[in-house]
């Protein structure tokens, strides 16, 4: 235990120092930062990981996904002075970004890193992302499943620099809704850890999308179901999707909405939250699919939504 709170303290300093040439190298030509693994010299002098500033060959108006993706391809190839932290032969499967965090999916060579290699991919990876200011936390999977062997599932800078994965702001319980066996709206408690720059908003629906704890309920949301946003003000949910994600909807009324019911029920489990408004490409949407919205638009006097 000795040689490993050695090794990891050594990380933590070079992490330390990391940050301190994030700050350095900002000036210098190139769109972002890429965080990898030091040469073998420079590695014995202290810092375990640098940044090299990079240009991507993207457009200006890219959306953030795919820079995240430039980002972390590059990443698995190394670049300039730094290494890949990643295996041989790991390549991206895929990057998606709800609230502000990123879900990141590589091929099932990832899950070969254990221990200090494992954090440090872990950290390059993090670091990378969450200097976008779209993204503040990250989730790392390997084949689409965590590691079981990490201490935390949920990784971000200041997380990272401070070395605390634990920290968290405060955990507030909800309650989800899924489908029931019987065919009904069931819900389920559900207690969310709330991590700094996210939103309790974000976290139910990240929660909702995730799916059910109970193996009797059964996920509504569809695999493709992404949002572009989700806040609340004056005590009014705003849900914002893309009219490609409402085009993607089961064809059929009903299942359209079970699905709307489920995410309004659970949003109204939120204390301060009277109103729901649906918002398809940044314009207020009276429809979901072929469900109108109206019946869901303000809070039940009984606290739960009519399926």
């Amino acid at each position: 235990m000795r040689k490993w709170a050695i090794l990891l303290l050594a990380v933590l300093l070079a992490l330390a120092a990391a940050a301190c040439g994030h700050q350095e190298q900002e000036g210098e030509e190139g769109d972002y930062l890429l965080y990898g693994l030091a040469g073998e010299d420079e590695a014995a002098g202290g810092d375990a990981i640098q940044a090299v500033s990079v240009d991507l060959d993207v457009a200006e108006d890219a959306p953030v996904t795919e820079i995240a993706e430039v980002l972390v391809e590059k990443l698995c190839e190394g670049a300039g002075a730094v290494s890949s932290p990643l295996p041989e032969n790991v390549s991206l499967n895929s990057i998606r970004i709800q609230g502000r965090r990123a879900y990141v999916d590589f091929s099932s060579r990832y899950a070969t890193l254990t221990g200090i290699e494992l954090s440090l991919a872990d950290y390059c990876v993090t670091l990378t992302l969450t200097q976008m200011e779209e993204i503040s936390a990250v989730s790392i999977t390997a084949g689409g499943r965590e590691l079981p062997y990490r201490d935390s599932q949920v990784f971000m800078e200041q997380d990272v620099l401070l070395g605390s994965m634990t920290d968290v702001i405060e955990t507030v319980e909800v309650e989800l809704y899924f489908l029931g066996e019987d065919g009904a709206l069931t819900p389920e408690s559900r207690k969310l850890e709330l991590y700094e720059g996210q939103s309790l908003a974000e976290s139910l629906m990240l929660a909702l999308m995730e799916g059910p704890k109970n193996d009797q309920l059964s996920a509504l949301l569809p695999e493709n179901f992404v949002i572009n946003g989700i806040w609340v003000e004056s005590r009014t949910c705003y849900l914002s999707l893309s009219s490609r994600v409402v085009e993607r909807l089961p064809e059929d009324k009903e299942s359209q909405e079970l699905i709307l019911a489920s995410i309004a029920n659970s949003i109204y489990s939120m204390d301060g939250v009277d109103e729901l408004r649906l918002l398809v490409d940044g314009v207020e949407s009276d429809t979901f699919g072929q469900v109108f919205v109206t019946p869901y638009t303000f809070r039940p006097e009984s606290g739960e939504a009519e399926s």
